[in-house]
């Protein structure tokens, strides 16, 4: 797989390809990322399978930036469909979490 890179646009079956390889590295983590990490973020580059974690969103990706400027990422909040939460406080994510601990 060759890295997409920040500078030019790239097409929607190059970032759909480039989702599906993040999510393969992703898969066989999950569970350890979950017990471990549960709400944090994930950022994977495709192209290798490295990744890092962070307590945000951009505190991963700014790890990951430093180690490859220049080349685009796949972001994954952990134990979340989504990475980003819109509208809501968010309660019910954090009701639902604590349920599912206890």
């Amino acid at each position: 797989m060759e890295a997409l890179t920040t500078d030019r646009l790239p097409s929607r079956q190059e970032i759909d390809a480039y989702g599906d390889a993040a999510e393969k590295i992703y898969e066989p983590l999950r569970p350890r990322l979950e017990a471990e990490h549960w709400g944090r973020y994930i950022t994977i580059y495709p192209v290798n399978g490295d990744y890092v974690i962070g307590r945000t969103h951009r505190a991963a990706l700014k790890k990951m930036q430093k180690k490859y400027p220049g080349v685009a990422f796949f972001t994954i909040r952990i134990g979340y469909k989504a990475v980003v939460h819109f509208g809501g406080s968010g309660a019910s994510d954090a009701m639902a979490w604590q349920m599912e601990r206890s």
